[in-house]
């Protein structure tokens, strides 16, 4: 039991519900048209109240925490919820949970202050932090690793074998700033003097690496680039969702996703949240909520730790001004 019980409310803005219907209708759109540099609508209307809310419970500070849509909406707050409940009883405040369809709306909100915490994949954490300095908070522990990977990933006994494979195929990438499910791939196209847009038959962006999964598993795509703790972890939780695919290739390691935070955020409440996360594992509640999501425990995080990812990056950006 917490010690204090903590209203959570669950902002789930521009839902992407993996279906045939609309994904078939995305792999027929070439990714190019994303437009990153256009204005990022946000729009706080959608507001549900969580079941174990207290609407006796006296007014509180909010905490406002967001998860970068590395997993579908429903798996996020299946998985993520009973953490956040955990942070804000320890931070006394009240949590508001946001959830938003592409990477680049969550650290717009960061950077907007508007957001004061957030679980960010490397990619974004890079960017973030060039933009505006976004901070590394706390980092998790996986496998007795701070370091994750790409996998490429295709249909089973479809014939493909490695990533040179793919070529006149259609591949499914997660979110236009996703390390592993996008840089990482784009990244291997450059070194072979590729694009996406010459190399695939057509491809498409699914927004969270369960649905590049889902994508591949149903035959929508013949290959994607997802997030090697993800796969993991649902071959192990929901292995039906994994079963009808293969790992073909695996990148080299990677700086963890880190959780975030403006570096302007109040410095005693940095201090404290920081705290809390180093120490969850500690906690009995803490140790069982680590546990279902397979992480060991949080860590001090290292801003070198994303260099590789930086270098990845600027290789990319150096092959697309030689075209």
């Amino acid at each position: 039991m917490f010690k204090h019980k903590t209203i959570i409310r669950i902002i789930l803005i521009m839902f992407f519900p993996l279906s045939v219907s609309v994904l078939t209708a995305s792999a027929g759109q070439a990714g190019n048209n994303i437009d990153e540099s256009n204005p990022v609508k946000i729009d706080f209307d959608d507001v549900i109240k969580d079941n174990k809310s207290n609407a006796n419970t006296p007014d509180r500070p909010y905490l406002r925490i967001a998860v970068a849509a590395m997993i579908s909406p429903k798996y996020t707050y299946k998985y993520y919820i009973d953490l956040l409940r955990l942070i804000g009883s320890r931070m006394d405040m009240e949590v508001v949970f946001v959830q938003k369809q592409t990477y680049s709306e969550v650290n717009h909100m960061i950077k907007m202050r508007m957001i004061d915490l957030a679980f960010v994949c490397s990619g974004p954490y890079v960017s973030g932090h060039r933009e505006f300095g976004m901070e590394i908070i706390a980092v998790p522990v996986c496998n007795g690793e701070r370091v994750y990977y790409s996998y490429f990933i295709a249909r089973k006994n479809n014939g493909i074998k490695t990533f040179r494979d793919f070529k006149g195929k259609v591949f499914a990438f997660t979110d236009p700033l996703s390390n592993t499910g996008y840089s990482v791939p784009v990244y291997y196209l450059a070194k072979m003097n590729e694009t996406p847009e010459n190399y695939f038959k057509r491809f498409f962006f699914t927004h969270s690496h369960d649905n590049s999964i889902k994508a591949v598993s149903r035959n929508l795509a013949d290959g994607a680039a997802v997030d090697s703790l993800i796969y993991d972890f649902f071959k192990r939780k929901n292995p039906e969702l994994t079963g009808n695919t293969v790992i073909i290739e695996k990148s080299p390691p990677y700086g963890m996703p880190p959780v975030v935070a403006h570096p302007e955020l109040n410095m005693s409440i940095r201090k404290k949240l920081k705290q809390i996360f180093l120490n969850i594992h500690k906690m009995p509640e803490g140790k069982e909520i680590l546990k279902k999501l397979e992480i060991e425990k949080f860590t001090e995080g290292r801003d070198s730790d994303y260099n590789s990812v930086r270098r990845l990056q600027k290789f990319i950006r150096l092959k697309s001004m030689e075209k």
